[in-house]
């Protein structure tokens, strides 16, 4: 083997290492990388933002009724109010789904759906809780990060549906009136002086 011939075999070799030496980096720093850590949203002060979302929430073939009023105009920074049940204001930054629902008593998380005088819904077998926004299937577990926006549309559901059939099932999200979302609405919680602080919850 002549000297050409060596060099051309040794930049071969070099080639072949720096491949295998990426290949291993990719494998072990990028396609392992633990998952970045979010925050939760943090709540801003009552008036810092106005939005209205559309939410239902379904067991099976039973739609979870929030129309007593023991479920109105329980916080000040997001409630149900004047018996819409289905229409969630939210009155501050930071706000999401599921700490819309503590301040009502229900709980949510990726496995379970806590309904106040009913029971406990967890994920076993077939059945399992899932979500859909604005016509999206979502993870349960990214709800606590995502603050709701104005004229959003939300399914909390548990039972066996998927696909088609739990698309179906969100088509009951009830369409929210154009008189609430004009911007001269009243709201019970416009000049609210008192704030209890209110935290995200997951």
């Amino acid at each position: 083997m002549n000297r050409e011939e060596k060099n051309t075999y040794a930049v071969a070799i070099f080639i072949a290492l720096a491949i295998a030496g990426t290949a291993f980096l990719y494998k072990n720093l990028v396609m392992f990388a633990p998952a970045r850590v979010e925050a939760l949203p943090t709540a801003g002060k009552v008036g810092s933002d106005h939005a209205h979302a559309s939410l239902l929430v379904m067991v099976n073939d039973r739609i979870i009724s929030f129309c007593s009023p023991e479920y109105m105009l329980k916080s000040q920074y997001v409630h149900f109010e004047d018996n819409n049940c289905t229409v969630v204001h939210r009155h501050a930054t930071g706000i999401t789904i599921p700490t819309f629902l503590k301040t009502i008593g229900v709980g949510l998380n990726d496995d379970c759906l806590i309904i106040p005088n009913d029971k406990t819904y967890c994920s076993s077998g077939k059945e399992k809780v899932s979500a859909i926004v604005n016509s999206k299937e979502v993870p349960v577990s990214s709800l606590p990060y995502y603050v709701f926006h104005n004229n959003d549309h939300i399914l909390i559901n548990y039972g066996t549906e998927k696909g088609e059939m739990l698309r179906f099932k969100y088509n009951q999200v009830p369409p929210i009136p154009l008189s609430v979302n004009e911007p001269e609405a009243d709201s019970p919680f416009g000049k609210v002086l008192e704030e209890k602080p209110l935290e995200n919850v997951k």
